[in-house]
C-alpha cells in the first residue's frame, strides 16, 4: 500500500485566458493517478508582486504586467516531493508555459507550497515554499481551504501570518470566481 501525503499547491496565471490555464492545470493534475485533488480555493485576482522593489539586490519593476488569477489546491499524493515538483513542471510546460523569467508574466505557474510537515531546503527544492509567508496572494487562498494549517518551521498558523502580511502589504487580492 502506498503512503499518501497531503500537499498544498499554488497556481497562478496572468497571460491569455487565465481561467483556461488554471482549469487545464487542475485537469492535468487530477488525471495523474498518483495525485488526488481534495479541494481548491476560490480564484482570486491579484495585483502583480512585487512592485518596484529590490529583489536579491537587483531592482525590479513589473510595469505593465497583467494581474494574476491565483488559486490554492489541497492534494493527496503518493509521489515524493521531488517527483511531485517534476510533474508540476511538466504540467506547466504542457499547459503552454513558455517564459521562465523569475518574476515575469506566465501562462501558468504551479508551486509546491507544503508537502506534509516536511522541511526540505536544497538548491533544487524548498518546502515550505520560501516566500509564501510574505505573500497575500498565496496565503489568502491557502487559508481559505485550510484555516488551521500551521507552518512546519515556525508552528505558527498561516492565518496569523496572513493577518500580519495584510498590515504591511497593500497588494490587492480580491475574489474573482
Amino acid at each position: 500500500m502506498e503512503n499518501k501525503v497531503t500537499a498544498y499547491l499554488a497556481l497562478g496565471s496572468n497571460i491569455g485566458d487565465r481561467m483556461a490555464f488554471l482549469a487545464q492545470a487542475q485537469d492535468m493534475l487530477s488525471k495523474n493517478s498518483k495525485i488526488k485533488v481534495i479541494q481548491t480555493s476560490k480564484i482570486y485576482e491579484t495585483e502583480p508582486w512585487p512592485r518596484n522593489e529590490l529583489i536579491d539586490g537587483h531592482p525590479h519593476s513589473e510595469e505593465g504586467q497583467k494581474w494574476f488569477l491565483n488559486q490554492a489546491m489541497q492534494i493527496e499524493t503518493s509521489l515524493s516531493p521531488q517527483k511531485l515538483t517534476k510533474i508540476v513542471r511538466e504540467i506547466e510546460k504542457k499547459a503552454g508555459r513558455s517564459k521562465h523569467e523569475h518574476w515575469g508574466d506566465r501562462e501558468i505557474d504551479i508551486d509546491v507550497l507544503l508537502y506534509g510537515n516536511q522541511i526540505i531546503d536544497t538548491p533544487e527544492l524548498q518546502i515550505p515554499h520560501r516566500h509564501m509567508q510574505d505573500r497575500q496572494f498565496v496565503l489568502t487562498p491557502l487559508v481559505e481551504i485550510a484555516p488551521d494549517l500551521k507552518d512546519p518551521i515556525s508552528d505558527h498558523k498561516f492565518s496569523s501570518m496572513l493577518e500580519k502580511v495584510k498590515e504591511i502589504d497593500d497588494h490587492k487580492v480580491t475574489p474573482f470566481l
